[in-house]
């Protein structure tokens, strides 16, 4: 490229700084300098001139606006600097500062959350006393930023070895054990802290099994990552995969959820389907054999969501009843006995359920009211009821009102209420249940370092919020780098998980 001159008036004296040349024309119209050939004596100023710095005090990012400001310097004979700022290769603004140092300032709004490329590019000018411009583009310099602004935080969830976590942009953010690829970056690299998965983006849903990870796109099509030894990625096979791929043949899927070993989705007409391990029957479809592909749960229409335990399987109707089916270990299933069951049945009585929760052998139903019930394995007083007595029916868990969201992880649940506050019982051998301390409890308590939560989840022994305004927490069981706060360690009180919200 070659320097660029607005040309002024017929006969011009430059500046004392500079030559005396001839010029003639019409000053050139618009604000941004095109090139134009240049004479020699033009062509030799811009020779010698030079942005000896360029530096930066720093660009950040923060609920959208991108900002900024640095140092410049250029040198004889160039008087003058053209600064241009991008983001992601578009350029955002530009300016023209006629001193040879100063400070450069930027600021653009409306940048989407995520990570960002800033290149800040000085031109050296040559202004006259008449405000005539020589740029020389040939002499530009420019710096290049990574900024990066963590998206927040909308749902998790979490299993016994991993958790994930759905950003506002639609990524999907994964952190812990990553045996067999559940992790989704295409290694088996454990993670400490919260990193993107490649290779998806529009996510509106996502579950974990033990070792795989199911995603839901807005376009309805169904991807899975992972370990794959009973099929329960999906695709025909038994492959594991290390970066997400979609399930072959599913469309216009509005729910998803992982189980122990196998996965479920509902489509737009109100069916299930399910894929993976069968053995006590979660799939639904009235046999234990294993399904590499999707097939249709049985005997149940008109679904609007879905919930997987280690072994079972629960429906939730637009008519707000629920639907159980698979192993019914402790009453589980909620039909009033421990009787495996291959196609879905009615848990009890219950109406007017607008949110389900399936764990290990227990399971959840928050109603219209607010009001929380419980039913199946009750040996560490999950149920929340006061005892430690298997309940084969629903029933409400005494001292709860105006419930939210619920969930639960290996002996324990964990529940968020209308003003934010999150409450937990059952085990707690880790300290999942966030009290600070390793005490079991059969009957709700507050957990006091969280407030402004929105939603909650379960692992195996670990447990995690979203709060409001998208940030991340989690406390319980640690050395596997499931918290994900950039560090090993049990945590009996809630820490930050780092790369996520602001």
């Amino acid at each position: 490229m070659k320097p660029d001159v607005l040309r002024g008036p017929t006969c011009l004296l430059l500046s004392s700084l500079f030559l005396l040349m001839a010029c003639g024309g019409d000053p050139e119209a618009g604000p941004v300098p095109t090139e134009e050939p240049l004479g020699a004596q033009e062509a030799a100023l811009c020779a010698t001139s030079s942005v000896t710095t360029l530096s930066t005090y720093g660009v950040d990012q923060y609920q959208g606006i991108m900002s900024g400001n640095g140092e410049w310097v250029v040198d004889w004979p160039a008087n003058s600097v053209r600064m241009e700022y991008f983001v992601d290769g578009v350029m955002r603004s530009s300016e023209e500062r006629p001193y040879p140092s100063g400070m450069w300032f930027f600021s653009a709004s409306g940048i989407a959350c995520g990570s960002h490329t800033f290149v800040a590019r000085a031109i050296p000018m040559i202004i006259d006393s008449l405000g005539n411009r020589t740029t020389c583009w040939d002499a530009s310099q420019s710096l290049t930023l990574t900024v990066t602004e963590p998206c927040a935080a909308v749902s998790m969830s979490a299993s016994t070895y991993h958790s994930v976590a759905l950003a506002s942009d639609g990524s999907v953010w994964a952190w812990g054990s990553n045996l067999f690829g559940a992790i989704g970056d295409g290694t088996t690299t454990d993670r400490a802290a919260p990193v993107k998965v490649p290779g998806i983006g529009n996510v509106t849903a996502v579950d974990v099994g033990s070792y795989h990870t199911v995603a839901l796109k807005e376009d309805g099509t169904v991807w899975t990552w992972g370990y794959n030894s009973q099929g329960q990625l999906g695709d025909g096979t038994t492959t594991n995969h290390y970066t997400p791929a979609p399930v072959p043949g599913l469309t216009n899927i509005i729910a998803v959820a992982a189980g122990g070993s196998f996965s479920l989705a509902v489509k737009q007409d109100g069916t299930v389907w399910a894929w993976g391990d069968n053995w006590t029957g979660p799939l639904g479809d009235g046999t234990t054999t294993r399904r590499l592909s999707p097939v249709q749960t049985v005997g149940i229409s008109g679904v609007k969501a879905v919930a997987a335990g280690t072994n079972h399987s629960v429906a939730l109707k637009q008519d707000g009843t629920v639907w159980a089916w698979g192993r019914n270990m402790g009453g589980g299933l909620g039909d009033g006995t421990t009787t495996v069951r291959t196609t879905p049945v009615r848990s009890g009585t219950l109406t007017g359920v607008v949110a389900i929760g399936a764990t290990y052998w227990h399971t959840m139903a928050v109603k219209q009211d607010g009001t929380l019930w419980v039913w199946g394995d009750n040996r560490f007083g999950q149920v929340g009821d006061g005892t430690t007595t298997d309940r084969y029916s629903p029933v409400q868990v005494p001292g709860l009102s105006n419930i939210t969201d619920v969930d639960g992880g290996y002996g324990y649940c964990a529940a968020v209420k209308q003003d934010g506050t999150v409450w937990t019982w059952g085990y707690n051998n880790y300290g999942q249940l966030g009290d600070g301390t390793t005490t079991s409890r059969y009957s709700p308590g507050k957990v006091s370092s969280i407030s402004g939560a929105t939603a909650v989840v379960a692992g195996q022994s670990h447990t995690g919020v979203v709060k409001q305004g998208g940030s991340a927490w989690a406390w319980g069981y640690g050395s596997g780098d499931y918290l994900g706060s950039g560090t090993s360690g049990q945590s009996f009180s809630a820490v930050r998980v780092l790369n996520l919200g602001p």
